[in-house]
């Protein structure tokens, strides 16, 4: 939503949850060449990271907090530090809240959504960049993976935007905003907001830039996104490779004769049929997107399975009227195909599956949200060694990669979507219209950003947010940008819009009674089902510390 609000902040308006993002899609990197494309973002003349050192102010409430500190001319030098990614709680800032079903104290449950002036934590941060010479004339972009709960941007002392959501990631143009050398970038994160009633997860408060923070370059005409699917034979043996791509032009004029090609290399990095497949010749006018889809058949690819993560790299190239190649973009894909039986069995490649599964939260003892990725790695090995082969994002979009862990390893994810609202389960969002477009786009930005990893098989609307016309809007949304996994909410009591069966803490003999019954729901809500559907115990053996053991 890109409207200025009247008279209350930014933080406070749930209409209001973004100024001049850009558009959510799937992650990617520009490369200069197809052989750079298959190595590390690191590695790519248009990727440069700015985590690290900046210079950090905290202050506990909004009035405190430095009003002109994003102006050049304002004196940082005796500001403390802070590596980013952090959560600043974690580095001695403020207070790690831990609440499961009641919100903190700063969000009122009565007067929603207003957020307590008296202690509303405001952390200040300030780095300097440069941009490399070879970026000249190019579209220059900053993405922020997340950041808790809200904050605004300036770059060179203007203002760039505004953001919230903070499980997925926000992005902004900033080539108006940049200077050769001695940028200065400012953020201002806001602990509480009204993005916060939609995140009251059963776990531990942090705040602060806790995902990675990058700058990307692109050419004014560019690929802004690619969606690519498959569909199996009816044995399913060969494959029809669907990729459907969003091209950009940033330019100030209309361009034509460009063109996409695509290649899909095995794990031995050899070509599938050695040639490039190419699309049509296309123009693009200034200011305007362009959608072409690439169709090719594979015979007898090798599938994507738990038991069995084939992965092969697809990369896509687009050259210009000279034939040059101007832009290169890269992503793991697996073939395979999600369905529901007729009997409600569960199938990936026609084979049905049991999911032996786990809830994940994104928490690190030594680092809070802000997980290193060795530590993703622990986490992985440690499930594929205990016969675990199915993951729950509880209760929001992990970091991306974990998604390629998953792709890697033979991970099922089930994920959702960064909306809980238990302690106002029966006030929000349900069917409010004030939080419609907040649904809408947190769950855009999921489906978006993930929806290329094979891993994930089923999309979650969320968690123990109640029920109401917006989780079907939110469902809707969600299938118009892919339709080929199923939709998952544990709050559908009544079953009307979950494709998925979803029960919580039930004993092995209620769950078998309700298959045997075709039923659904909680103990004194149980529904008969229309038609038989995949069941499953999205919570189980719910612990504490150590409880557990």
């Amino acid at each position: 939503m890109n409207e200025e609000p009247n008279d209350i902040p930014e933080w406070e308006n749930s209409k209001i949850f973004g100024i001049n993002k850009e558009p959510a899609h799937s992650t990617l990197i520009p490369f200069e060449s197809p052989a750079g494309a298959l190595g590390k973002w690191e590695d790519s003349p248009y990727f440069i990271s700015l985590n690290g050192t900046w210079k950090f102010n905290w202050v506990k409430t909004p009035s405190e907090r430095p009003e002109n500190f994003y102006k050049e001319e304002f004196k940082v030098d005796n500001w403390e530090e802070i590596d980013v990614p952090s959560n600043w709680q974690m580095r001695g800032y403020g207070i790690p809240i831990y609440t499961d079903v009641n919100y903190p104290y700063s969000i009122n449950t009565q007067i929603i959504p207003k957020i307590d002036h008296n202690y509303n934590p405001v952390g200040s941060y300030r780095r300097k960049f440069n941009i490399p010479t070879n970026w000249k004339g190019r579209e220059i972009f900053i993405h922020f993976g997340g950041v808790k709960s809200a904050f605004y941007i300036w770059i060179n002392g203007e203002k760039v935007g505004y953001s919230q959501g903070s499980m997925t990631p926000a992005e902004f143009n900033i080539t108006k905003y940049l200077k050769n050398d001695n940028n200065i970038l400012a953020v201002e994160v806001y602990r509480w907001s009204d993005g916060s009633y939609l995140e009251d997860q059963d776990m531990w408060r942090f705040s602060g830039i806790f995902r990675e923070v990058y700058l990307y370059s692109t050419p004014k005409v560019h690929i802004r996104d690619f969606y690519v699917r498959c569909v199996l034979d009816e044995n399913y043996e060969h494959a029809i490779l669907k990729v459907r791509i969003k091209n950009f032009n940033y330019g100030k004029t209309d361009e034509e004769q460009y063109k996409i090609g695509l290649s899909l290399l095995d794990k031995e990095k050899r070509f599938i049929d050695s040639e490039i497949l190419m699309g049509e010749t296309f123009g693009i006018k200034s200011g305007t997107e362009h959608l072409i889809e690439l169709k090719a058949k594979i015979e007898n690819p090798r599938k994507w399975t738990g038991e069995t993560p084939n992965l092969y790299d697809i990369i896509i190239v687009l050259k210009n009227s000279k034939n040059e190649i101007i832009e290169v973009e890269h992503c793991k894909f697996g073939f395979r195909k999600v369905e529901i039986s007729e009997v409600g069995s569960f199938l990936i490649n026609g084979k049905p599956i049991i999911f032996k599964g786990v809830n994940r939260h994104e928490h690190d003892p030594d680092h809070g949200r802000a997980i290193p990725y060795n530590r993703m790695v622990q986490d992985i090995i440690l499930m594929k060694q205990n016969n675990i082969n199915a993951v729950r994002t509880s209760h929001y979009p992990n970091h991306p990669k974990w998604y390629e862990l998953c792709d890697k390893y033979g991970i099922y994810v089930l994920d959702e979507c960064n909306l809980e609202t238990h302690g106002l389960w029966d006030k929000v969002p349900r069917s409010d219209p004030n939080w419609t477009d907040a649904c809408i786009d947190r769950m855009v930005s999921m489906v978006e950003r993930d929806k290329n990893h094979p891993c994930v098989v089923i999309w979650s609307l969320g968690n123990e947010a109640g029920m109401g016309e917006n989780f079907k809007i939110m469902k809707n949304e969600a299938l118009k940008i892919d339709s080929t996994r199923p939709i998952h909410y544990e709050g559908d009591y009544k079953q009307e819009i979950s494709e998925v069966i979803s029960s919580m803490y039930f004993s092995p003999k209620q769950l078998e009674r309700n298959l045997k019954r075709n039923t659904a729901g909680t103990p004194g809500r149980m529904v008969k089902l229309s038609s038989p559907r995949p069941y499953v115990l999205c919570e189980y053996a719910h612990a504490m510390g150590n409880s557990l053991g």
